[in-house]
């Protein structure tokens, strides 16, 4: 994990590139980034493909990819976030 110094060293250039971009929506792959965008106290395991708003832009946290590498009885779960943000994908 990274450290909070090095979060906080980052977390202004994603911060000016959200800004540039304009996204409708952003998808945190892993703990980290979920916390770190969406909550400090983001779960992944319980809270994974739950959407969130905030400044206009929809917000949703899912498994990082290497962590369904390490837990592949976590892919099931992965897809079906997919399948949800797909879904709502066509709302926005």
């Amino acid at each position: 994990d990274p450290e909070k110094e090095e979060v906080e060293a980052c977390i202004g250039y994603l911060r000016n590139q959200v800004r540039l971009i304009q996204p409708k929506i952003i998808v945190c792959l892993g703990r980290i980034a979920a916390c770190a965008v969406i909550d400090p106290n983001f779960k992944v395991t319980k809270q994974h493909g739950e959407f969130f708003e905030r400044n206009g832009v929809t917000l949703m946290g899912t498994f990082h990819p290497a962590a369904l590498l390490r837990y592949p009885s976590n892919k099931a779960a992965a897809m079906e976030d997919f399948f949800a943000l797909r879904e709502k994908l066509k709302t926005i």
